[in-house]
């Protein structure tokens, strides 16, 4: 297979360089033997291809007919990119004197030049004619190649098939792992380990990564971070890995592991975390001690969870995890289901197929890996005969262990050498990489592997491959946006390793010759030097100095990760004027480098396709720019200022941002010439286009692959605005836009390509699934978008000028039309101050027309003056936010449907409700998030609350008025609320009576703050042994702070990190002391006690997890030694403790030795200065060493306590 992998490979590359052959003008004799040559090697290669002569002389054949081709490329290239430069020149009109004898030398450079280049051709032929002659003496047959290859017609295929990895067999284990994991965090155990082991290809980490996604949806931990390990087990690399997840990936590596462990125990303060470290290989206890020990110094609370991955028992066994689950096979039953899902989805499987395809599956040997690319295989071809042929010749001519067989064959089994090439392309990168489809497709197209055709370019064609190559599992999902898109993908490290084998020049350990592409790691850094003149892809390189790149002469493709500053000016940030002379390169990715201003010699890269400056810094693009005719994809930030002419441009798809300015060369119609843009495009300062004639020479509507477009005005100008009416229908989007913003627009009346959106009135806009309004001061009506097919998300934003939306907002209504607004799941109205009514269909048989038939979302909110809202079309509702509205009325007309699918409900700023419907809870058991705040008359919550079995979240806040929560609805014997995990009354003044049921089992987070009149608190607090979840606790402003029940069996409060009580008014001492007896993970205590109480509580100092601890209203005259015990204490907090004269000892001091700050406010005994009367008193020789300290909220140094004597003596 090598052999034949190998030729694939380098068919890709003499394909292009035909074409380059093809380009080539004055060397006419030598181009015609040169295509010549090119010719007879592609039959070789077809022959070479075939396997038909194995062995060593062939793969040396192909190795130097690789060589001698990356060199004829160059040729070629450099040929090419000195015709750009003469175009670039010959732009220049009118040129100076100097200007004219500079043209002179360039013209004579050039005669020289063109001397060297047919040389160089002649060489390259003779080196080509040299290899025909070996090719025809190692036996290999000039073969035309069959028939032209194409990609299946799967790689347009999306609907009905899944492209994420299928989860098959393994429900009942994820469900045990979720389950111990979850279980972790309620233990005394600083970090519990799980191994999962397993085979390669066994499904090890798709298994994790559901349990991941599952924990990490719920939330169950603070930080939830996966590690991609692999072979190299460094401690060091490691930490900086899990660094970057918890801060950004942008995060400077840190070189010392001290730095990069002080980073980190900074960012996991007070958190806990599910750590995934997946594939690992590491045998060596020391080395994992090295790693495990110090993430243990810097966990600084329990409950935390590791999680491995590995092939190895033996590897797991050295991480002594609390639990291994080993990974057995799957049926074939199982690998049957996989390859039916991945072929057919939800389709049935015809019937003659089903025996043969039982059969294949019991050759997956019950891996899913292999039952997956399998069925990736058969999905291109489901005839019976190809099915029955794979059966029966299965994998007979591969070498190698069954997965490996498979993978392999599914490998020739990709029907384009150049998607063999860009597959192969992607084991540059580190196993577990996540790497983006778009610039995936960029650095393939960077390198020459994609070529455009009648109906697709470049860009369509690589996601093109990308689909085929998920489709056939060769690349997995492994993020995807909050709206379900694709985000990162990656490479499953069997595959990974058989990409790198077939992929010639990539980097491996054993072979530092002749390296192509190279993705640079820690490890690989010597083979730079050995290799410059050969990289074409260099990949995560650190900008070091102005020389670097003297002798990277054939780049395509450079990418940085950071800065390395070797000048003494480091604000001084240049790139490296080296880069100019990479004549070669397509694609420049400088995102990370903290560059002002780009130099006027990058114009100069005249091959450059891609160039990414999405720095915070940068500020100007240079006017060169516009010299880059090839410039396809340009990704910056929006407050960059760009270039005069950008219009020249006419290659670019990407620009996401365009300011309209003034002057010529930045006016609107510099958008005219740019066609090929897609994706995304932001237009501001449209204020700035004159009229309608002006904005028509933006030719929007003949750009049919934009998708996203922003129209934007400044918003709060003054002034006459009526002119937006004509520019807003001079920019009528294209047709098949996805998604339309507008912001800031001053007319009355919107454009007529808005005003009507039909779908029969021919500006069909039936892709629109997202439109945002927004700020359009003066607009009195909302455009018709009802009989928009496919809009799901509608936005309406601050139009303070709409007073009603009339039924014209629904579209025309007919015999015809039976649905409005049939797709919309989610609909805002946000701050239309003068909306007084919504009115519904107006028709004669209204009730016979379905409206809003899939909203889910309905958020109303700041609409202070309606009053009206339609009765019917909410049944399918489930998220309901009503908030800031004058008048109830609104919300009771939704209410007139009995909502019966709540999952999320919230009721905000309402005056006037005073109860809430009858029907509500019971009619809604999936509700699992409810919140009212601010309804100053709601006197009572209905009954029912405790039939919520689903609901997680409960808050009531600034509800001065209510006094009653209802029955619960459920018999003493039943657990209510057992999902409730956070319950937060807050300023209810007039509330007697909590429900203690309330208090369940799932209870991670209770609040309750200023409730004065509640008579219940003590059997409240009693009811904390129910809640061994609990990780948060506040209890303020609430009487009766007491119960008798902890004496004797304290709470088991081990999960608690926070807690804030407030025992002030009518507390006991010993409940406080009792609750803080079950706190062994408390991180942050803040206490407020009574002037009465001379002592502090005495089991304060047996929690020695505490971070922050705060102490107020005591009436001790000194803190207890036992205070220096607090070995975790970072901060100390002591407030209006006004007979506080002493702190503890110096030396009781000085053992808080992570003491950073200490604050003491409304202590007036304290004495920190030696005062004649009592010089013993001073407390100042106690803290002095301690690097924050403020009083009063003043800050006190050395410096300042040495006024303070000053004063003092004086």
């Amino acid at each position: 297979m090598e052999e034949a992998a190998a030729a694939a490979m380098l068919q890709v590359l003499f394909e292009t360089l035909k074409n380059e052959v093809s380009l080539v003008r004055g060397f006419r004799n030598e181009a015609k033997q040169l295509t010549q040559n090119l010719d007879m090697i592609q039959k070789f290669l077809s022959d070479a291809e075939m396997g038909s002569i194995p062995g060593e002389a062939v793969k040396k054949w192909l190795t130097d007919l690789g060589d001698v081709g990356f060199d004829a490329d160059n040729v070629l290239d450099e040929i090419k990119y000195h015709q750009l430069s003469k175009q670039s020149k010959a732009m220049m009109a009118n040129k100076p004197m100097k200007q004219k004898v500079l043209s002179y030398f360039s013209c004579c450079l050039h005669i020289s030049r063109a001397r060297s280049m047919a040389h160089r051709i002649q060489q390259i032929n003779g080196n080509l004619g040299v290899i025909n002659q070996r090719a025809a003496d190692l036996g290999l047959v000039g073969r035309l190649a069959a028939a032209v290859p194409t990609l299946p017609d799967v790689a347009c295929e999306t609907e009905s098939f899944s492209l994420d990895p299928i989860f098959i067999g393994r429900d009942e284990m994820k469900s045990e792992i979720v389950e111990q994991l979850t279980a972790c965090i309620k233990t005394d155990v600083r970090i519990s380990i799980l191994a999962v082991v397993g085979m390669g290809g066994s499904g090890k980490t798709t298994l994790t990564r559901e349990v991941f996604n599952s924990l990490k949806d719920e939330n169950r931990f603070g930080s939830h971070i996966w590690v991609h390990v692999s072979r190299n087990f460094d401690p060091l690399i490691l930490f900086n890995k899990i660094l970057k997840r918890l801060t950004s990936p942008s995060q400077v590596e840190i070189g010392d592991k001290e730095g990069v462990l002080k980073e980190l125990e900074d960012v996991l303060k007070n958190k806990t975390y599910l750590l995934i470290l997946d594939d690992i290989w590491n045998e060596s206890v020391l080395t994992w001690e090295q790693f495990f020990h110090p993430l243990l110094r810097v966990s600084s609370i329990k409950g935390n969870a590791i999680v491995i991955t590995t092939r190895s028992m033996d590897v797991a066994s050295i991480m002594d995890p609390l639990r291994t689950h080993e990974l057995k096979m799957l049926s074939d039953e199982d690998c049957w289901s996989i390859i039916k899902e991945k072929t057919f989805g939800k389709e049935n499987v015809p019937s003659e197929l089903e025996a043969t395809g039982t059969k294949i599956a019991e050759k997956c040997k019950g891996l899913p890996l292999a039952a997956s690319v399998v069925g990736g295989v058969l999905l291109c071809d489901k005839s019976e005969e190809r099915w029955h042929s794979i059966k029966e010749n299965w994998l007979s001519r591969y070498e190698g262990n069954d997965i490996e067989q498979i993978l392999k064959f599914s490998f020739d089994n990709l029907s384009l050498p150049s998607l063999k090439k860009c597959f192969a392309y992607c084991s540059i990168f580190p196993k577990g990489y996540k790497f983006k489809p778009q610039t995936l497709i960029e650095y393939w197209m960077g390198e020459g592997f994609l070529k455009a055709d009648e109906s697709s370019d470049m860009e369509s064609m690589g996601e093109k491959f990308i689909h085929v190559l998920l489709r056939n599992s060769l690349l997995q999902i492994a993020e995807r946006d909050v709206y379900g898109n694709l985000e990162s993908y990656v490479m499953h490290d069997l595959l990974h390793d058989l990409a790198a084998s077939v992929l010639r020049g990539s980097f491996k350990e054993d072979e530092i010759t002749q390296v192509r592409y190279m993705f640079l790691e820690e490890y690989s850094t010597a083979v730079l030097k050995t290799n410059e003149k050969y990289l074409r892809t260099l990949l995560s390189v650190y900008h070091q100095n102005d020389n670097m790149f003297s002798n990277f002469e054939c780049l395509h493709v450079l990418a940085f990760r950071g800065w390395s500053v070797l000048s003494s000016d480091i604000n001084k940030v240049d790139l490296s004027s080296e880069i100019k002379k990479l004549i070669h390169l397509r694609v420049l990715d400088i995102d990370v480098l903290p560059i002002e201003y780009l130099p006027e010699w990058i114009g100069e890269l005249f091959h450059l396709q891609t160039l990414r400056a999405c720095n915070r810094k940068l500020k100007k693009l240079p006017s060169t720019l516009k010299k880059l005719r090839n410039l396809r994809h340009l990704y910056i930030k929006n407050d960059v200022e760009l270039f005069a002419e950008i219009g020249l441009l006419t290659s670019l798809r990407t620009l996401k941002f365009f300011r309209v300015g003034d002057k010529n060369g930045y006016k609107i119609e510099e958008l005219g010439s740019l066609n090929c843009l897609k994706g995304k495009l932001e237009i501001d300062n449209l204020e700035r286009v004159r009229n309608k004639e002006e904005a028509e020479k933006a030719k929007l509507s003949n750009k049919p692959k934009l998708l996203v477009l922003y129209l934007g005005w400044q918003t709060g100008r003054e002034g006459e605005t009526t002119n937006d009416e004509n520019v807003l229908e001079g920019l009528q989007p294209p047709s098949r836009l996805e998604k339309l913003v507008i912001k800031g627009f001053g007319g009355k009346r919107f454009p007529s390509w808005a005003r009507n959106m039909e779908v029969d009135n021919g500006l069909s806009f039936n892709k629109l699934v997202f439109i945002t309004l927004s700020d359009c001061s003066e607009s009195e009506e909302i455009p018709m978008f009802g009989r928009l097919p496919n809009l799901k998300c509608l936005g309406l934003y601050r139009l303070r000028n709409v007073k009603s939306i009339n039924s014209s907002f629904y579209g025309s209504v007919n015999d015809e039309t039976r649905t409005v607004f049939p797709a919309l799941e989610k609909l805002v109205l946000d701050t239309l101050r003068k909306l007084r009514v919504l009115k519904g269909i107006e028709s004669v048989d209204a009730s016979a027309v379905s409206v809003f038939p899939r909203l889910q979302h309905l958020m109303i909110d700041n609409c202070g003056v309606l009053t009206s809202f339609p009765t019917h079309f909410w049944s399918s509702l489930k998220h309901l936010s009503f908030r800031r509205i004058d008048s109830y009325k609104p919300l009771a007309d939704i209410f007139q449907t009995k909502l019966m699918l709540l999952t999320e409900l919230c009721i905000a700023g309402i005056d006037d409700v005073e109860s809430l419907p009858d029907w509500l809870f019971y009619s809604n058991p999936n509700l699992s998030k409810l919140t009212i705040w601010k309804c100053s008359n709601l006197r009572e919550i209905p009954d029912g609350v405790g039939t919520l079995s689903s609901l997680k979240e409960f808050r009531i806040s600034e509800c001065p008025n209510l006094k009653r929560i209802g029955d619960l609805g459920v018999q003493q014997s039943q657990e209510s609320l057992r999902s409730l995990t956070r319950l937060e009354i807050i300023t209810c003044k007039a509330l007697l009576y909590l429900p203690c049921e309330m208090i369940g089992s799932s209870l991670e987070r209770l609040e309750l703050e200023d409730l004065s009149s509640l008579e219940n608190l003590p059997e409240i607090i009693a009811r904390l042994l129910k809640s061994p979840c609990l990780s948060y606790l506040t209890i303020t402003g609430v009487p009766q702070f007491m119960t008798t029940c902890f004496v004797e069996i304290p709470p088991p409060l081990s999960s608690l990190k926070w807690l804030n009580i407030d025992a002030s008014v009518g507390g006991l001492m010993e409940t406080v002391n009792g609750m803080l007896q079950g706190c062994s993970s408390l991180t942050q205590l803040y206490l407020k006690g009574m002037e009465s109480w001379e002592n502090l509580p005495e089991s304060i100092q047996y929690v020695t997890t505490l971070y922050y601890l705060s102490l107020e209203n005591f009436g001790m005259e000194e803190l207890p030694e036992w205070l220096g015990n607090l070995s975790s204490l970072g901060w100390l907090n002591i407030q209006n403790c006004k007979k506080l004269r002493h702190l503890p000892s110096m030396d009781a001091m000085r053992r808080l030795t992570k003491l950073n700050t200490l604050v003491m406010e409304g202590c007036p005994e304290i004495c920190l200065v030696e005062e004649a009367s009592d010089a013993a008193d001073s407390q100042w020789p106690n803290i002095s060493h301690i690097p924050n300290i403020y009083i009063d909220g003043r800050r006190i140094g050395e410096f300042e306590y040495l006024f303070l004597v000053c004063i003092s003596e004086n």
